[in-house]
């Protein structure tokens, strides 16, 4: 399965903006008391809620505020994209069969670390507004190579060998994109071509061993076919994690920086 990643940092424009509308139910109510273990009595008791301000049962906060998620994830930017921080401020309560949109807007694109600040707004089926809030978000990556199914044909690979991988890790390495960084990629390959290797950059300088690393940054595992097609052109990084393809564990963050460190 191949999937569409959404909006990289390049396409997206300060005004772009995005909505997803559903409708809050009772069963949305009593499920999500199930999943956050929240059963205050003012969503799930009729009778003690008509003692409170509200005069009836109310949604739980985080439901309406979590519909902002689609639209993140799925619209703009799109698949891809990484939440790094989301900010609400609550304006008015969600009732039983209220309508919420949520909608993202493109404020700010932060050049520095080609972040995008989103404005976030919810409102009901009244026009009321029931929360506004703002949103950092890492934008999914600009894709270098068209994809198969654009181009109706498979890329000729130029790596067939895990090992020559590595081996020409430290000749293709971007120094440049190294200043300041003192990390540890350590990649645990499955498959035929099984192996460890442990790629460590520090001091604007790169060193790749073979073995584990005792204390990596972060470690990905992943199958030799995977690993080709990502160094490859074939395979985007973004796509293989969210496939499944590729498992990362520690500083998942410090895994975007490998394209960059290691163009290939």
């Amino acid at each position: 399965m191949e999937f569409e990643l959404g909006l990289s940092y390049d396409q997206l424009e300060v005004g772009m903006k995005a909505s997803f509308t559903k409708t809050v139910s009772e069963t949305d109510v009593y499920l999500f008391a199930g999943i956050s273990g929240d059963f205050n009595p003012v969503h799930v008791n009729e009778e003690f809620a008509k003692r409170t301000p509200f005069g009836k049962r109310i949604a739980h906060g985080a439901l309406p505020q979590c519909l902002i998620a689609p639209v993140l994830g799925t619209k703009l930017p799109g698949l891809g994209t990484i939440a790094l921080e989301v900010n609400t401020r609550f304006k008015a309560p969600t009732f039983f069969g209220d309508t919420i949109t949520a909608t993202a807007e493109v404020s700010e694109k932060i050049e520095e670390k080609k972040r995008i600040r989103m404005k976030l707004l919810w409102t009901n089926q009244r026009g009321e507004t029931v929360a506004v809030g703002e949103a950092v978000v890492i934008p999914p990556p600009k894709r270098t190579e068209p994809s198969r199914r654009e181009t109706g044909e498979e890329k000729k690979m130029a790596f067939t060998s895990v090992k020559e991988v590595f081996e020409k890790m430290p000749t293709v390495f971007n120094p440049a994109a190294a200043a300041g960084l003192n990390m540890v990629f350590q990649f645990h390959i499955t498959g035929g071509q099984a192996g460890d290797w442990s790629v460590e950059v520090k001091d604007g300088a790169c060193t790749v061993s073979e073995g584990v690393h005792a204390g990596p940054t972060v470690s990905l595992t992943l199958a030799d076919e995977d690993w080709l097609a990502m160094c490859n052109g074939t395979l985007d990084g973004m796509t293989a994690f969210m496939s499944g393809k590729l498992k990362a564990d520690g500083d998942i963050m410090a895994a975007q920086r490998i394209p960059s460190l290691f163009p290939m």
